[in-house]
């Protein structure tokens, strides 16, 4: 009988297995095959074939031609996430408020180990702000109002970790020049960015797009995400002028945290 310390590890490494296959798949890469799948996990094709077979059957993946695209379950489960995720939930009103009052767009960003993703937006009226990272298309970690802000917010621990793996990624690696030459002057620009509370891009997502964001915490005042409100300089003015925008995305920010903050009493 397996102890419950090899079992844990044994649930370990099919998890993180089955998140391997998954991360095969990608915005230009729609269908994945056996030999890719035997390729990312280092094992042979009668096993990545009965790993794809229990994904199908969980309705993870879905065969298509030969090939494997993704299963309708994810579909279930971001329309749960949409609906029912309860910092999404929270997020509703502040955002709906931010943008009404500024007359711009507004999104909310969460973060996962070292991935950074939009999980919720709002268009003020009829001036829908297109931008390069959608709902759910990871982010550059290292650049951008959301991704800066967050970096500031984030334990130094993880943060090194983060800066380091960066380093072998040469985009990755220069947008957190960007921020510093070293890890020195990098931390001092990010305690810069936490001393006053947001970060305003310019341009550095998208031509154009000027992005203001303020951190959002979670129950245990963990940094979470961001709050960031988008204008375009193609687009018509926002109704009020960019210190008023700041100040507003701020407290919205700040509501929103006391919102997630109150789950934990829920």
């Amino acid at each position: 009988m397996l102890s419950r310390r090899r079992m844990a590890a044994n649930e370990r490494s099919v998890i993180s297995r089955v998140s391997a296959i998954l991360n095969l798949f990608g915005e230009h890469k729609p269908l994945i095959g056996i030999e890719e799948i035997a390729q990312a996990l280092e094992i042979s094709p009668a096993s990545a074939y009965r790993y794809a077979a229990d994904l199908v059957q969980a309705g993870l993946l879905s065969r298509l031609s030969g090939r494997y695209r993704l299963g309708l379950k994810i579909i279930e489960l971001e329309y749960l996430i949409s609906t029912c995720d309860p910092i999404i939930a929270a997020a509703h009103q502040p955002m709906e408020a931010l943008a009404r009052a500024s007359g711009a767009n507004v999104l909310l960003c969460n973060m996962y180990d070292s991935t950074l993703v939009n999980v919720a937006h709002v268009t003020a009226g009829q001036r829908p702000v297109h931008v390069r990272y959608t709902k759910g298309l990871p982010m550059p970690l290292f650049r951008g109002s959301q991704a800066r802000v967050v970096l500031a917010y984030m334990e130094r621990r993880r943060l090194r970790r983060l800066y380091d793996a960066a380093q072998h990624d040469p985009q990755t690696a220069a947008d957190a020049h960007a921020l510093g030459a070293g890890w020195r002057d990098f931390t001092r620009a990010l305690r810069a960015i936490r001393k006053q509370g947001y970060y305003i891009s310019r341009g550095e997502l998208d031509a154009g797009i000027t992005g203001i964001a303020a951190p959002v915490f979670g129950v245990q005042e963990e940094i979470l995400g961001s709050l960031v409100l988008v204008t375009d300089a193609a687009a018509p003015p926002p109704l009020l002028p960019e210190a008023a925008l700041v100040e507003q995305v701020m407290q919205s920010a700040h509501q929103l945290s006391q919102r997630i903050g109150e789950l934990a009493d829920a």
